[in-house]
């Protein structure tokens, strides 16, 4: 994780906790005894608080958190709890969020691995007591399988329409926070793969009954590491199956996707800011359909002669480019075309690093 920064977040830190009037100490239920054998991490205060926060929504691409994007996202908490919920035992957001961002009144890690959890009232309680709630990357498989219908689900679904708390993941935490999740059933599909046969069987299991309820995310799929991982193909070809498949109507088949180093920031306004790391050519990319695919079946390439329109923005660590997900236009980017001919894609927009 990068720390160039952190002079200036704890003087942004000390500065949001100083203008935070609203913080009422031990306002928040407490969530009782943790389940038995469940792995729960607590750095700050280990009661709740309320605070003045604001909804936000955080799009992630992976690889090491872009400091500025989380201390944009610690401050919509105006200094509340920051929780994190995950299922392997990693405490790497402890410190970091605490100490390097700032700004946070607790951060407690919820490692939610096991069906015993799920449904726990302790674990539900802990989430709707955030200001802030973290999606770590991992696997959106298994974040599907174990939190989908439990309270983990309720809890985040209640932080969004009710409490209007800010929500962002990472990686597979960013997986989830469409309208439509990719939910691979074994290996994830590879670019080359979903263009040559755009019902390939690891195209699979694209789900649209699981936090599908996040703001300013109606028809769209999102995906990450992006161009690291040569993702242009397949993130189309979801698209492409999306409309023939009937999940979205070809007005409103999108996708926003991150480079590892670039994080789409989304204010309760729909208004977004692009961050990214200090000195990389990292990049979201916010795609919308232009008309249905020529040739969408089993077997045979995909052929798409009049397929997307990309508005590629760079991130930068001031956030100064912008995305609004309302008009769906930008600031500071470029708009391209990338059509298939065959399975073959004619404009590679990826800035792989």
């Amino acid at each position: 994780m990068k720390h160039s920064i952190k002079q200036s977040l704890h003087a942004l830190a000390f500065f949001l906790l100083l203008a935070c009037t609203f913080v009422v100490f031990g306002a928040e239920p407490s969530p009782g005894t943790v389940p038995k054998g469940m792995t729960v991490y607590v750095t700050g205060n280990a009661a709740w608080v309320t605070t003045a926060h604001q909804p936000a929504t955080v799009h992630m691409g992976g690889g090491s958190e872009c400091d500025e994007a989380m201390a944009w996202l610690t401050a919509k908490t105006a200094g509340g709890d920051f929780v994190v919920i995950r299922a392997d035992k990693s405490n790497g957001y402890q410190d970091y969020i605490y100490s390097t961002i700032g700004g946070v009144d607790s951060v407690h890690t919820l490692v939610i691995n096991k069906s015993t959890y799920v449904n726990t009232t302790y674990v539900e309680t802990v989430i709707k007591n955030a200001e802030a709630l973290w999606i770590a990357g991992g696997d959106q498989t298994t974040y599907y399988n174990l939190w989908k219908g439990t309270k983990v689900e309720s809890a985040i679904n209640y932080l969004i329409t009710t409490k209007h708390a800010a929500v962002g993941g990472t990686s597979a935490g960013m997986a989830i926070l469409g309208q439509i999740d990719y939910i691979p059933a074994g290996t994830a599909v590879i670019s080359s793969e979903a263009l040559a046969n755009p019902y390939h069987s690891y195209m699979a299991n694209r789900k649209t009954d699981f936090l599908n309820i996040v703001p300013f995310t109606s028809g769209i799929i999102t995906d990450s590491h992006w161009s690291e991982r040569d993702r242009l193909g397949r993130t189309i070809t979801f698209m492409a199956r999306n409309i023939v498949d009937g999940f979205t109507t070809v007005a409103n088949t999108r996708a926003i996707a991150c480079d590892e180093g670039a994080a789409v920031c989304v204010d309760g306004n729909g208004q977004a800011q692009i961050f990214g790391w200090s000195g990389y050519n990292d990049y979201a990319f916010f795609m919308s359909a232009d008309t249905a695919p020529n040739t969408c079946q089993s077997g045979i390439p995909l052929h798409w002669t009049n397929a997307v329109t990309v508005y590629k923005v760079r991130g930068l660590p001031t956030g100064t480019n912008t995305f609004n997900l309302n008009t769906w236009t930008g600031t500071g980017g470029s708009v391209e075309s990338v059509n298939v001919n065959n399975g073959v894609i004619d404009n590679d927009i990826q800035e792989p690093d």
